[in-house]
């Protein structure tokens, strides 16, 4: 059974909103195939909690905003915000209790109603700007 666009952008969204936001982890299951390829490297789903714990140690606080979505076939491309609080390291940065906020843009690739290709690029340079890593 296929999925429309709109259902596959509310997929992309309820990753963002229930697992980000809210800290439900269980739906990383619901939402990812069991394998996953992340920037091009085959990966367990355990990998993307790993990813979410990851960011949530360096920023507890973090919130994400969608702010655009487009569809096309079985891929769905999302821009979003970040927002948070650095409180502990992050690329070996000590924490520095700087409010940051970055933006990322992916496109995902659904089989079956799962992610299964997932291709997020980060404005990192950014981010390490604020938390006073690289001088601009």
């Amino acid at each position: 059974m296929s999925m429309s666009p709109d259902q596959l952008k509310a997929l992309v969204r309820r990753f963002f909103e229930e697992v980000w936001n809210q800290q439900k982890m269980d739906v990383i299951d619901e939402v990812f195939a069991p394998t996953v390829v992340l920037n091009g490297q085959a990966v367990k789903r355990e990998a993307i909690r790993q990813v979410v714990a990851s960011r949530r140690a360096a920023f507890p606080d973090i919130r994400v905003t969608v702010e655009d979505q487009v569809a096309e076939g079985e891929k769905v491309s999302t821009r979003r915000t970040w927002h948070a609080t650095h409180r502990g390291a992050y690329r070996g940065i000590a924490p520095t209790g700087k409010e940051v906020t970055w933006v990322q843009i992916s496109i995902v690739r659904f089989a079956e109603g799962k992610i299964v290709e997932d291709w997020p690029v980060t404005d990192e340079l950014s981010l390490l700007q604020q938390l006073g890593h690289v001088v601009s």
